[in-house]
């Protein structure tokens, strides 16, 4: 989501010219599911991946007509068995994928441009989730045109009660002032909150990557010389040392502790542990984590099992991480298995479809 939006801020300071390729229909399996994208620029360059590499070179030719007509366009990949071999590729993804290409033009059309860009802004800084709809194709083209695109409050439309998959990225058949369409519908939702206490080296790593994923990212330390160091292009808090109390945390949030101070460490987790976090990890050894929660269970009265059940520690998948690399990857992926409701465990052991 980043690199798209990135990627449309840059086109439209430099007044490029690009096409927006969307994901908006897959049957069977492939490399990446609806809602996925990529950006193409007229200068052939291309900002993400749809597939593995097997459709982005073709992509690019359609793109070019996209670009001179100003029109969107549908275009259909069949990988599946039978048809794979009219490729020439010899993929396997064994799936049928659709991708729409809409053109971004902040030469000629520099409001839809901009408007288009303050969505992508939006996506990365809403705090409530929304809905995002695009018309594919309509019963009257000359009324409402392939690319008209709109949003509605999704708390409104839902009562706040649906559920997170109400809809899901996909094209749907209904009516839009009074004209029969075909739509391509997301739901988009808050970007995962961040909380890393401490900053150093380590912090500033597990914050640059977690940032690209992209999560909302905040570092909070008391060292002001380390936050303006190494956390340049991050959103940080500064406070007095220990003082914890001062931080608003939005319910859901995560929090990763790692300022390899034992006292530092208690008072972040004594102050974090009440709020309505959905994660808590904290960087260390089992022993450091056992000498913690003695101290957090008298201060606070919580049970040993409780905090054991609440804190994650040590923090990360277990893949032998040695580096500070390594390390960060591990909390990573316990960090996005953990969000979405995932234990970590190798592909290869799934009985499930992916």
């Amino acid at each position: 989501m980043k690199d798209i939006h990135n990627g449309l801020a840059r086109c439209f300071q430099e007044s490029v010219r690009a096409v927006l390729a969307t994901i908006v229909k897959v049957e069977g399996s492939s490399y990446r599911r609806e809602g996925a994208r990529c950006l193409i620029y007229e200068t052939g360059e291309i900002e993400g991946m749809l597939s593995g590499g097997c459709v982005e070179a073709d992509l690019l030719e359609h793109s070019r007509e996209v670009l001179s007509s100003n029109t969107p366009k549908l275009i259909e990949y069949d990988f599946r068995w039978e048809n794979d071999l009219l490729w020439g590729l010899g993929v396997g993804c064994n799936g049928l994928i659709t991708v729409w290409l809409e053109p971004f033009d902040p030469i000629n059309y520099r409001e839809d441009a901009s408007w288009l860009l303050a969505e992508w802004q939006n996506r990365l800084t809403c705090d409530e989730p929304y809905l995002f709809f695009s018309v594919i194709h309509s019963a009257n083209h000359e009324v409402l045109q392939p690319g008209y695109k709109w949003t509605e409050d999704y708390n409104r439309q839902s009562g706040g009660t649906a559920p997170k998959d109400l809809i899901k990225p996909g094209l749907i058949e209904t009516f839009v002032n009074g004209i029969e369409a075909v739509v391509f519908a997301e739901l988009i939702e808050p970007l995962p909150k961040l909380f890393i206490i401490g900053s150093g080296p380590d912090a500033a790593l597990l914050a640059k990557r977690a940032s690209d994923l992209p999560w909302r990212v905040k570092v909070i330390d008391h060292r002001e010389t380390y936050l303006t160091a190494y956390f340049k292009d991050i959103d940080t808090v500064l406070i007095k040392k220990g003082d914890y109390a001062s931080i608003p945390i939005p319910a859901g949030s995560y929090a990763v502790i790692m300022t390899h101070n034992l006292e530092l460490d208690q008072a972040a987790l004594a102050y974090f542990l009440k709020a309505d976090l959905n994660y808590i990890g904290l960087l260390g050894s089992r022993q450091r984590f056992s000498k913690l929660t003695d101290l957090i269970s008298q201060e606070t009265g919580m049970a040993d099992s409780e905090l054991r059940e609440r804190i994650h520690s040590p923090i990360g998948l277990d893949i032998g991480a040695e580096s500070p690399e390594e390390i960060i990857l591990s909390i990573l992926a316990e960090l996005t298995a953990f969000k979405n409701g995932r234990t970590g465990g190798s592909l290869c052991q799934k009985a499930k479809v992916i």
